[in-house]
């Protein structure tokens, strides 16, 4: 190949060279959501047709991404490579590319940049999906207000930012991959689920699988839930318009029966308090925590609402 604005790196690889280097360089990295795209945008430029997203929240400040694919691999050689300046595999022919638009691995230097780490815990030559992780400081490289955009509107089980926002964003797109969201522990049930891992897997070779996969950090109880079938795989990721069919997207979609008659209870904060105590503890059996609770009281009817999702810390022995 020549030079031209690429430097043929081999293995279908090349680094950006001169002007083509500074006019192709992604989007600047300023939010946890900004790295998260970019990504999930490289996985789907390496030809994925399933995507899965692990993520966690270690101490309330740095925020763990695990991004898996079934995409065509990286080559055990430029696990490192991938994340230097420019790297891409943008100059492949248009047949190769088949309509990808940003070519694998060029916004990954940024990334790294951003991160605290970034790493690539498997490179998909062994029959196990691609994965990269990374830990961002939020502190540092902050994550968008889950008060700003649309996402305030439908808070997710296992989220407290916008990272899901920004998945479903990438699902509504044409030709999207099918994007999958949750903890580590619920990929892991996925992952089961759908017999990438054997359901009959020990839990030392479920640990194993996890230390290649996503470098670990289940713990024992924790596998054993996965083996059981004791912990819900990560959900599926649907285009917008899905999810408004489905009547997931908003609670005002429904108005509940009025078909009762009666009079109306009145609620004080104390029967709020006793009721989210109750709530909490049945939560808590599941290992599930309890977010915000509403109660709306109609004539012969109380309303209850309450957000309920996985913690984002994973549970030690």
């Amino acid at each position: 190949m020549s030079e031209g604005p690429y430097r043929d790196l081999g293995e279908g690889f090349a680094r950006l060279t001169g002007v083509e280097g500074v006019r192709r360089a992604p989007s600047r990295i300023e939010t946890v959501e900004d790295a998260l795209l970019e990504l999930v945008r490289n996985a789907v430029d390496s030809g994925a047709g399933n995507v899965y997203v692990a993520s966690v929240l270690h101490a309330r400040r740095y925020r763990e991404l695990i991004v898996l694919d079934d995409g065509e691999g990286i080559p055990e050689q430029y696990r490192e490579t991938i994340f230097e300046p420019g790297v891409t595999t943008r100059h492949l022919s248009p047949s190769r590319l088949a309509g990808r638009t940003h070519g694998a691995g060029l916004s990954l230097h940024h990334i790294k940049e951003a991160a605290l780490s970034a790493e690539v815990l498997s490179t998909g030559s062994t029959g196990s999906p691609t994965s990269i992780r990374t830990v961002f400081n939020t502190r540092t490289l902050p994550e968008r207000s889950l008060q700003s955009g649309h996402d305030s509107k439908k808070p997710r089980r296992n989220s407290r930012s916008n990272l899901w926002a920004t998945l479903e964003d990438l699902a509504s797109t044409p030709g999207a991959p099918g994007i999958f969201y949750g903890s580590p522990a619920s990929v892991t049930s996925l992952m089961v689920h759908n017999h990438i891992i054997q359901e009959a897997s020990s839990i030392a070779e479920l640990d194993s699988w996890c230390e290649e996969n996503l470098g670990g950090g289940l713990s024992k109880r924790t596998l054993q839930r996965v083996r059981k079938g004791l912990v819900a795989p990560a959900e599926r990721v649907v285009k917008r318009e899905e999810a408004k069919k489905s009547g997931g997207d908003s609670r005002a979609e429904s108005e509940p029966s009025r078909a009762f008659g009666g009079g109306r209870l009145t609620l004080d904060e104390r029967d709020l308090s006793q009721i989210r105590s109750i709530v909490e503890r049945a939560a808590g059996e599941s290992y599930l925590e309890v977010g915000e609770i509403g109660c709306e009281s109609r004539e012969g009817e109380i309303i209850i609402r309450a957000r309920i999702y996985e913690a984002e810390e994973e549970y030690e022995d």
